[in-house]
């Protein structure tokens, strides 16, 4: 069953202020109708055209400089329990546990009241989640990018880099893009893998997306990261999601969880 985006991702609600409109709706239908919140590239080129006010244009700074004097001039949540405690430790080791999940489901697809139907669908969810994470790790640990409780601007020691600047190739930071939120954003694959079902799948999709901003705002208010940071963790994870769905589609798999027996309509 080929992926439903209008079904899934009905953007109708968005627009309600202007729904009256020929424009709105020409623009609306356009969105509805097409492939661009599928296409990798696409998703890349959208944070990299959003991420410039932030990066480029002092916006990260600034969002980080109300955060900073809120706090008292200085990073006073870094180690405040609900936030490096739970939303930090514990939100990781969950992620962890329910990936670990969906490989012994895959394992027992087929038994133990594992329909095998589920086996392309966990399997994929397996992958993706596992591969989303991985590249956000990998391009953290050679961005060169520092966090902002190591700049000078906030009591450390380092200069202000922005992503993908020159100077970030010699530099030692290892703080880009956002590695905790791609814990909560890598399960974005989830509502690709629940696609057969619209419902689900947009449960899984804002489920998602919930938990990434939620890690990824503890993050900012602990100075671990700028909004930026997160933003390409986002975009990196969509991406991922997209790529492997639709590998996984051209290799043939019909089924989805939402159109197997023991699951809800």
């Amino acid at each position: 069953m080929p992926f439903n985006l209008q079904e899934t991702m009905d953007p109708t609600p968005v627009g309600e202020l202007a729904a009256s409109t020929p424009l709105a709706r020409r623009i609306r239908t356009a969105v509805r109708h097409s492939d661009v919140w599928l296409n990798p590239a696409t998703i890349l080129m959208i944070a990299f055209l959003l991420a410039i006010p932030l990066q480029r244009a002092g916006g990260d700074l600034w969002i980080a400089d109300r955060i900073f004097d809120w706090e008292g001039g200085r990073w006073s949540l870094r180690d405040e329990w609900w936030l490096s405690g739970i939303l930090h430790d514990a939100g990781r080791r969950f992620s962890i546990a329910c990936w670990l999940a969906v490989v012994s489901a895959w394992a027992l697809s087929g038994r133990c009241k594992v329909p095998r139907d589920w086996r392309g669908p966990l399997g994929y969810l397996a992958v993706a989640v596992l591969a989303a994470t991985l590249l956000v790790t990998i391009i953290k640990r050679g961005s060169g990018v520092d966090c902002p409780w190591d700049l000078l601007r906030y009591g450390g020691t380092r200069p202000y880099l922005a992503p993908f600047s020159f100077e970030t190739l010699a530099a030692p930071g290892a703080c880009f893009p956002g590695g905790h939120a791609s814990a909560g954003y890598a399960w974005l694959a989830a509502g690709f893998a629940l696609s057969g079902n619209p419902r689900l799948a947009r449960s899984a999709f804002a489920l998602a997306i919930t938990a990434g901003l939620a890690f990824g705002i503890a993050q900012q208010f602990r100075g671990a990261h700028f909004l930026s940071h997160d933003l390409w963790t986002l975009a990196l994870c969509w991406a991922t999601a997209c790529a492997l769905y639709r590998q996984w589609e051209n290799r043939g798999h019909p089924r989805h969880p939402g159109t197997m027996r023991g699951t809800a309509a």
